[in-house]
């Protein structure tokens, strides 16, 4: 095992574990530094992502993301906090279509991706059910994000809820055709995340919504 594999499997683990701490439900965190550890985390996988992967336009990646990250920094200070639940559902929605956008790449070009048998010129069946977890579970997202924007106020944070865990389970599912143990990780608590807040959104936890959940009988 190369010196270069470790660090990317440590930074994966590191990541990790942050993203566990900054989901995990102790009420002694502040929500802050709950939000500052998901980012480290966030910045620390994005890094062993790119250093990971081979590729040719590695500044051009990089410059999207500082780009993006700027933009979504401004956009998220000057939009009115009272309609920030518009925004992260608009988000959930971009990241729907990316990842069914992902799927599509990995489904016309699968040498670029390695899902293809040496031999074969179509995608290996193995992957096959991926591709499909990731096409319906992003499609789930925008449909979900779709009707939360429709609905009245512009909003609905059960229906966000639902669109970010299906982002989450179609990145886990992506990750485990590019074989990413960090994303796979990332994805899996995202997905579970965001499933367990819509099911509390929705009374689905002992017939209790979110507001009673630490209300015991």
């Amino acid at each position: 095992m190369s010196p270069s594999f470790d660090a990317i499997i440590l930074a994966q683990t590191v990541a990790a574990a942050l993203f566990v701490f900054a989901l995990w439900p102790l009420g002694t965190v502040a929500g802050r530094r709950r939000r500052q550890t998901a980012l480290a985390g966030t910045v620390i996988l994005s890094a062993a992502a790119v250093y990971d992967m081979d590729v040719l336009n590695a500044p051009e990646i990089i410059g999207a993301l500082l780009i993006g990250g700027a933009f979504g920094l401004l956009l998220g200070r000057e939009w009115p906090e009272s309609r920030l639940t518009v925004l992260l559902t608009i988000f959930a929605g971009f990241a729907g279509a990316a990842m069914i956008s992902a799927a599509a790449a990995a489904w016309l070009n699968p040498f670029a991706f390695g899902l293809v048998d040496e031999g074969s010129a179509d995608v290996a069946t193995r992957h096959l059910l991926a591709l499909g977890v990731v096409a319906l579970a992003g499609s789930g997202a925008c449909a979900a994000a779709a009707f939360a924007l429709l609905r009245r106020g512009g909003g609905n944070m059960a229906l966000l809820a639902i669109s970010i865990g299906m982002v989450g389970w179609a990145t886990a599912a992506f990750a485990f055709l590019l074989e990413n143990m960090g994303l796979a990780v990332v994805g899996g608590l995202g997905g579970a995340a965001g499933t367990g807040i819509a099911l509390r959104l929705c009374g689905g936890a002992r017939g209790k919504g979110l507001a009673d959940a630490e209300a015991r009988p």
